[in-house]
């Protein structure tokens, strides 16, 4: 017999563990250094001298749930605020200087928080973290920049839920979820919202949350961490904040029955979501309902899209995935449905897969074969400076740990059959379930099938 393939095929999976291992070390060690600022700003570093460049985000904690009825889409009106330049820099300044130094950024607004990104050369690492602290002091307010914003917000809302062709049903999914929690505003705002916020709203709000109490400030890459920190102090030490915001929380109800929704739209093919309830991102299941996930729907090994795609030819593409939130969020499955497939057999398919996971223990096979899947996307994904920086900066945002989903995947190793049926059988409850459709409309069948974006 010969062993030169076998051997082969050992010493090639050592060299994927050890590449896989080599980015991921010093994150989830405890090289990351926490330094604490007396206005309530905290500095998360980890440096990385790989590479000649630097990650820099900052992470304000507030996102679309702290949007209160009647003030949706304030969040992103702030995002443009911040973006909209400063007596210093005016707009399009900040974007100008980065690009200038062969860098780039971006920023991006969530459920939970608000991020602002920069990746640069290290060599312009003190302009970056100048040019933060100036935006963070200096902002200033003026009746043009507000409308300015307003207009951004509903260009936002029109290319993300109005233009899009599935944007209805993932707004409305969220609707249809939440009935208390803000969660249930969705992400863009809502017109009515956007058209009546006034200076005062706008003032407000950007006070309560858009200060150093409520910032994170993640710095990762080629730079001395005893430098980056006395630089901070520097810059963002003396800038003003509100260490007392209080934010009341607001606690979803149990969902006690099922809920249906249609909705039309000019897609030509049909989707539905299924979702239901789960607990927040740190609670002790999250673990066990990554996996499940997993299980379902992450993949073309996942039964839902074997059984959907593969055999019953029934979907084009099936997806789902887990809100990882500060608060209670929700695990959810869709499919998009071959153009003749009737949504309530598509849902009954669907479902028969959830329903087998709460009565049948998975396959060694299959457990096995979903922890190294969660792995190795894990490790494959977060290799690069600003992934790993997100990382950082955003389960600490949500979960106050940055080392949580490094946490999540040494318990999901644990995790036996038993666990994945008591966990599916917990939440995938009739009672918990929310379903929404969405039903081409009769002028998108007349045009005919179209390909999803």
């Amino acid at each position: 017999m010969d062993m030169k393939p076998a051997i082969r095929r050992i010493l090639v999976f050592l060299f994927l563990v050890f590449v896989y291992q080599l980015p991921f070390s010093a994150y989830a060690s405890n090289e990351v250094t926490r330094t604490d600022l007396s206005n309530g700003l905290t500095l998360l570093s980890l440096e990385d001298h790989s590479s000649p460049l630097v990650s820099i985000q900052v992470y304000y904690h507030v996102g679309t749930k702290n949007e209160c009825p009647g003030m949706t889409g304030m969040t992103r009106i702030c995002q443009w605020i911040m973006n909209g330049g400063t007596p210093l820099y005016k707009k399009g300044e900040f974007v100008r200087i980065i690009q200038a130094g062969g860098g780039s950024t971006r920023t991006f607004v969530g459920l939970d928080m608000t991020q602002f990104l920069a990746k640069v050369p290290s060599s312009m690492l003190d302009t970056v973290l100048f040019l933060e602290a100036d935006r963070m002091r200096e902002i200033e307010f003026t009746d043009e920049k507000l409308l300015l914003a307003k207009d951004a917000a509903r260009k936002a809302r029109l290319s993300q839920v109005e233009s899009s062709i599935y944007g209805y049903i993932n707004e409305e999914f969220f609707n249809l979820s939440f009935r208390s929690h803000p969660y249930g505003n969705g992400e863009y705002g809502f017109p009515p919202d956007i058209d009546a916020i006034s200076m005062d709203d706008l003032q407000k709000y950007f006070g309560q949350f858009f200060q150093p109490a409520r910032a994170t400030l993640v710095v990762v890459g080629d730079f001395e961490t005893e430098r980056l920190a006395q630089k901070v102090h520097e810059l963002f030490g003396d800038i003003p904040s509100n260490p007392d915001v209080e934010v009341r929380q607001i606690v979803e109800p149990v969902q006690i029955g099922e809920r249906y929704e249609f909705i039309q739209g000019f897609a030509s093919i049909p989707v539905f979501i299924i979702g239901y309830h789960i607990p927040q991102v740190t609670h002790e299941d999250m673990p066990a309902l990554l996996l499940i996930s997993t299980i379902l729907c992450r993949g073309e090994s996942s039964r839902i899209h074997k059984r959907m795609v593969t055999n019953e030819k029934s979907a084009i593409v099936v997806e789902g995935s887990i809100f990882e939130t500060e608060e209670p969020g929700m695990i959810y499955s869709y499919a998009l449905l071959n153009y003749d497939t009737p949504i309530p057999d598509g849902e009954a398919q669907m479902d028969d897969e959830i329903v087998r996971l709460r009565t049948e223990p998975v396959t060694d096979s299959e457990l096995e074969m979903a922890k190294n899947k969660l792995e190795a996307d894990y490790y494959r994904y977060f290799r690069g400076l600003d992934d790993r920086a997100f990382m950082i900066g955003y389960y600490f945002s949500v979960g106050g740990d940055w080392n949580l989903r490094a946490n999540m995947m040494k318990k999901s190793r644990s995790v036996t059959k038993e666990n994945i049926m008591e966990i599916a059988d917990k939440y995938f409850t009739e009672s918990n379930r929310t379903v929404i459709y969405l039903q081409p409309s009769d002028m998108a069948e007349e045009n005919g099938p179209e390909s999803p974006e």
